[in-house]
């Protein structure tokens, strides 16, 4: 329900009653020279005690209210006017935050507005611990490590105190099956008291039987060291009981300041250091892993170049993987004539540079000088062969064996075995004579194989 007034043109000062959940009248028949009261005497309040009566003043689009006894839903709320002649009232019932999900709430109310003169605008401020009207109330102290069970009227606010030290608190509350607000503010003892109220730190306590704990955190440098604990008793048609303990909790103690950054230094030095010892880690982790092959892949590539694979090779198979060649398979040959595919031969020389198979060194020195012990070799073949073709020619008895080849056994790195079967009869009748030779690397000489009319013999030469 909503009334709307306009008054204008009579007395300014009234007294009307109302019954309504809100209304605005535009008031116009004021003296601007003179100073007016607007009070709102509610005699009873909603049947809902969850919205707060609210008496506002708008001047010049200004509001004014009296806004300590809307906090605390006090009976009577005051507003004085002054300097204007006309002036708009607003009376309504705001919802608490925590219960404005609740809908088709009766918020219906009967109040009185009075309007009268006044003759000087003034307000008493009651000392700690007074309040009230004429600051004829006091404030019920509480000691702490104590529990007190104390009886609030229905729809009535209780206030209480406690001296703290400078320790954090615990406020443990205990309301039954009764629903309770709870408001606690912190003041000085030497100002002027400070009520808690709906808008300050309100709590709202659930109606079961467990225990709830509001926390106080104090500063060394906090001044006030009085606490105000204010309770609400929601309940409209009975007196409510309720216990409350106050206990100290822990001693808050900060770090000082110094001790703060030396933490942070000796944490950021040993996140430095920590950092400074990875780096080195995985510097020694790489040379580690990193391990230099046996034999440079240069000299693989300049003296056993890859090849690929033709028919021929396809019955082959590599004595490191004893697997076949395949066509277009790339294979490698080492000096000594091995042949071995190309990553199985750099996997092998990755930890040994010689070949598998015969041992042979493969380090591009131990090459040049298996090849000019090959070069040397194949020289002196030559010469011996034109050296047996002169004397063939000066000797018609040696011509019988010049077609015969001479040998010549040269020294070697690697160890060299050589078996001769020559069948020396014309027809073929008598078993052929056997030469067998063996040189090793410890013996460096040079040894020739010849032809004479009785075989083949060892050259002293």
């Amino acid at each position: 329900m909503i009334f709307l007034l306009c008054i204008s043109y009579v007395l300014a000062n009234f007294n009307t009653q109302y019954v309504t959940d809100q209304m605005e009248i535009q008031h116009t028949n004021l003296n601007s020279s003179k100073t007016y009261l607007l009070s709102m005497i509610i005699t009873q309040f909603p049947q809902n005690n969850y919205c707060l009566p609210l008496l506002q003043v708008i001047i010049n689009n200004e509001i004014y209210n009296d806004s300590q006894a809307y906090s605390v839903r006090a009976r009577i709320q005051k507003v004085y006017i002054n300097g204007t002649g006309s002036v708009i009232i607003k009376v309504n019932c705001n919802m608490l935050e925590y219960f404005k999900n609740p809908k088709n709430i009766n918020k219906t109310m009967h109040f009185n507005l009075t309007l009268n003169d006044a003759k000087q605008h003034s307000s008493i401020l009651c000392q700690f611990p007074h309040y009230g009207q004429n600051c004829s109330l006091s404030i019920l102290q509480i000691q702490k490590e104590f529990s007190v069970t104390i009886l609030i009227l229905n729809n009535t606010w209780l206030y209480a105190y406690a001296i703290l030290e400078n320790n954090d608190y615990e406020v443990i509350v205990q309301n039954g099956e009764s629903l309770f607000g709870v408001s606690i503010v912190s003041i000085n003892k030497l100002n002027v008291t400070i009520l808690p109220s709906f808008l300050q730190n309100f709590v709202v306590l659930e109606q079961n039987n467990e225990e709830k704990e509001i926390q106080i955190y104090r500063s060394e440098d906090d001044q006030n060291n009085v606490y105000i604990i204010g309770l609400f008793n929601f309940n409209s048609t009975q007196i409510q009981e309720i216990t409350i303990t106050l206990t100290a909790g822990l001693k808050s103690e900060e770090f000082p300041f110094w001790v703060t950054m030396l933490l942070i230094s000796i944490i950021v030095f040993g996140m430095l250091l920590l950092l400074i010892i990875l780096l080195l880690f995985r510097r020694q982790y790489k040379k580690l892993t990193q391990i230099k092959p046996a034999l440079d892949k240069k000299v693989i590539k300049k003296y056993m170049p890859p090849q690929k694979a033709d028919s021929k090779m396809i019955k082959d198979t590599c004595s490191i993987c004893l697997v076949q060649f395949e066509l277009k398979d790339k294979y490698c040959q080492t000096p000594c004539r091995h042949v071995f595919h190309e990553q199985c031969l750099v996997d092998w020389t990755t930890k040994q540079a010689n070949c598998p198979v015969c041992r042979q060194g493969l380090l591009e020195k131990e090459i040049n000088e298996l090849m000019e012990i090959k070069n040397k070799g194949n020289r002196n073949v030559e010469d011996l062969n034109i050296e047996e073709a002169l004397k063939s020619k000066d000797d018609p008895q040696s011509q019988t064996y010049r077609n015969f080849p001479l040998l010549q056994l040269s020294s070697s790195p690697f160890r060299t075995q050589l078996k001769i079967e020559l069948d020396s009869s014309p027809q073929a009748q008598n078993s052929p004579p056997i030469l067998q030779f063996e040189g090793s690397p410890e013996n460096r000489a040079n040894r020739n194989l010849c032809f004479q009319s009785d075989g083949i013999v060892e050259s002293q030469n």
